[in-house]
């Protein structure tokens, strides 16, 4: 079963509120400060405070740079030390001894806040010049949620909309409306709120986290809750906790599923979207690039078939297989990104077995591992590509040599 986080953000969120609740759901201050020590940073202290706010008990985060002044921002609260451009943070992460995820995440994080700054300011990514998202505790903030994330070994991010705030906000570019430009573009396309209070209550660090990572918009049908956190923000503010709850589950097989009885026990059912275009004035590479954002986006499956059309004209019918609530973000992904001028659909059902993901340790590194089985039996086992993909890169090995390792591996587990 998936490991689904879901971010609650009612109150809004910031980096410090993220990582709060990843301490306060389980996640030992220890582990994170000694992962952290992999980054060569400054000498930073990271303390976390259990407190109480409006009846509720959280745990209010902090990172501390000795012989530094602190500023504040918005809601939250940041310092403004130690400011970097993007690829010194890029670089300062792809040359850590930080897990591979964890670095891959946390750059894409920063390249979202990159390409915000760069649209605010009229510059490009590799040129803008970071400041609130700059400094040591968001870079700590961001690299430590990824840390977190890894540790719960979480296989997707789910969030409510962001509550934004309301009133107004200071900071290095004079008063602003919430939300600050930076924090409006990240949070394109995204399910936000305006006005919850009069203050800034998600802070581009904790919008850019979010909205990178969280592919499921509102909670996941039929999610089994195994664990909570509450991270506070450093602002009192009248009236509301000023928290970020983070809930920690799985997806049951249930939700969506049907169980098929008799013969077949043990074996699930449910309806999936085929969405089909027939394309013969499309460059070769734009459906490649295609391909990788629907699977980006959500499919379940995409693939070409080499067709003839009317007048022999050869062609290529593309394939997306989907949910039903993937379905919609899907068509407006292949409509603005093909020649089609129409989409063929068609709902179906389709078996599957019951699946898990099981994270292994190997000589090379660690690997997701996917199991498929029916009525308790196990029928496939098949690392994750990614995972080998990454090894491989790292190693300098081959794919395959590769997958008999981890194979060899998995075959001294018990996975019965």
């Amino acid at each position: 079963m998936e490991k689904v986080l879901y971010f609650d953000a009612f109150n809004g969120a910031g980096g410090d509120m993220i990582l709060g609740a990843l301490v306060d759901m389980g996640m030992p201050l220890e582990y994170l400060s000694a992962e952290l020590a992999k980054l060569p940073l400054s000498p930073f202290e990271i303390k976390a405070e259990r407190i109480s706010r409006e009846g509720l008990s959280a745990v209010d985060l902090k990172v501390v740079c000795p012989a530094v002044d602190h500023g504040s921002h918005g809601g939250h609260g940041h310092s403004h030390s130690g400011h970097h451009h993007f690829g010194e943070i890029r670089d300062l992460i792809e040359a850590s001894a930080l897990d591979e995820w964890v670095k891959e995440n946390s750059i894409r994080i920063f390249t979202r806040l990159a390409e915000a700054e760069a649209k605010v300011h009229g510059s490009t990514v590799e040129k803008v010049h970071f400041h609130e998202v700059g400094a040591i505790d968001s870079i700590v903030d961001i690299v430590g949620a990824c840390i977190g994330f890894r540790y719960f070994k979480i296989d997707r991010f789910a969030s409510s909309a962001l509550e934004l705030g309301g009133g107004t906000v200071t900071f290095s570019h004079g008063t602003w409306p919430v939300p600050a430009p930076a924090t409006a573009e990240i949070v394109k396309g995204f399910p936000v709120r305006i006005g919850g209070a009069d203050a800034e209550l998600t802070t581009p660090t904790g919008a850019a986290i979010i909205t990178t990572l969280a592919d499921i918009k509102g909670i996941p049908d039929a999610f089994q809750i195994e664990s909570t956190g509450l991270g506070a923000g450093d602002r009192s503010i009248a009236g509301i906790p000023n928290m970020l709850r983070l809930l920690f589950g799985k997806v049951v097989p249930e939700s969506g599923y049907e169980t098929v009885p008799g013969e077949a026990a043990g074996l699930l059912k449910d309806e999936v979207v085929v969405l089909e275009t027939n394309i013969d004035d499309m460059l070769p590479e734009n459906a490649g690039f295609l391909m990788e954002r629907a699977m980006e986006e959500g499919a379940l499956d995409v693939f070409f078939t080499p067709v003839f059309m009317k007048k022999n004209r050869p062609a290529t019918q593309i394939t997306v297989i989907s949910t039903l609530e993937k379905e919609d973000r899907l068509v407006r992904l292949l409509f603005r990104n093909t020649t089609s001028l129409g989409i063929r659909r068609s709902v179906t059902g389709r078996y599957i077995l019951e699946r898990e993901i099981v994270e292994i340790d190997s000589e090379l590194g660690k690997v997701r591992i996917k199991k498929a089985s029916m009525n308790g039996e196990i029928l496939v086992i098949s690392p994750e590509y990614e995972d080998l993909k990454t090894i491989a890169r790292k190693h300098d090995l081959g794919l395959d040599e590769v997958r008999m390792k981890i194979m060899k591996r998995v075959s001294d587990e018990d996975f019965q």
